[in-house]
């Protein structure tokens, strides 16, 4: 189920991304535990105003109201300017996991505008009966308890904490052995060849995945980072069938 939740999600996203007339200044946000607030800027490139609808679920799509709150819960932004949606903790998030970040979905739900508000084209597409939709964007929201503060380079650690095992000649486990939540965007069997199949994966902290790839002596594989860019690594395999990330620092 919660799969299933999470693909429909990741189509929500990609539809956002080419339809939305509202825009985000990130693909995901970060929130740290000894923050405050954590805001995330709305931009309307539109011609006419548009309300914004913000909320919180959690992993399986549940309305997320007794840890976060998201003010103001529904904004207007007028024709090419923008707006700060504010992200605040509440004091029952000090419950949450300490020792591995925790992870929510942030749906920015942009409200078509009225009649009124209507340039005279729009006026007559709804006069010819076209349907409009209320476009959603939805982001991932992760919050990083303080206690992962220390950890500066988290690129590395994710690096260093992931493991690739083989199992016989077609199978590997993935294994996040990080306190993050890490997307695994692209696995490349040896130096260029893409591994067959392949589909970006997010595993929780200290998770793994069995997934159907070749067996190699090399993997490049890519992760996507806290600003949304992607990071490669070199995994070399030894003869125990256990791939571990080369430290590019050493040369």
């Amino acid at each position: 189920m919660k799969n299933s939740i999470l693909a429909i999600l990741c189509c929500l996203m990609v539809s956002a991304s080419a339809n939305a007339a509202l825009a985000l200044d990130r693909t995901r946000v970060v929130y740290e535990g000894d923050s405050k607030v954590e805001t995330v800027r709305i931009k309307n490139p539109a011609d006419i105003p548009f309300l914004a609808q913000s909320w919180l679920t959690d992993m399986d799509g549940k309305d997320v109201e007794d840890k976060f709150i998201v003010v103001p819960p529904v904004l207007r932004i007028e024709s090419k300017d923008y707006a700060m949606l504010r992200i605040k903790s509440l004091p029952t998030a000090s419950q949450l996991p300490q020792d591995r970040e925790t992870a929510y979905f942030l749906h920015v739900r942009e409200v078509p505008p009225s009649e009124d508000e209507k340039s005279a084209d729009e006026k007559a597409d709804t006069a010819t009966g076209s349907i409009q939709i209320a476009i959603e964007s939805v982001i991932k929201f992760f919050y990083r308890p303080a206690s992962l503060n220390k950890i500066k380079r988290v690129d590395k650690a994710v690096a260093s904490a992931t493991k690739i095992k083989r199992k016989g000649s077609n199978k590997i486990v993935l294994e996040n052995g990080s306190p993050f939540y890490v997307t695994y965007s692209e696995l490349l069997v040896g130096k260029s060849s893409k591994a067959a199949g392949f589909k970006p994966v997010m595993l929780a902290p200290f998770t793994s995945r069995t997934l159907k790839v070749e067996k190699s002596d090399r993997y490049e594989l890519s992760h996507i980072n806290d600003y949304g860019a992607t990071v490669t690594n070199t995994f070399y395999c030894n003869s125990q069938d256990i791939c571990t990330a080369k430290d590019e620092s050493e040369g």
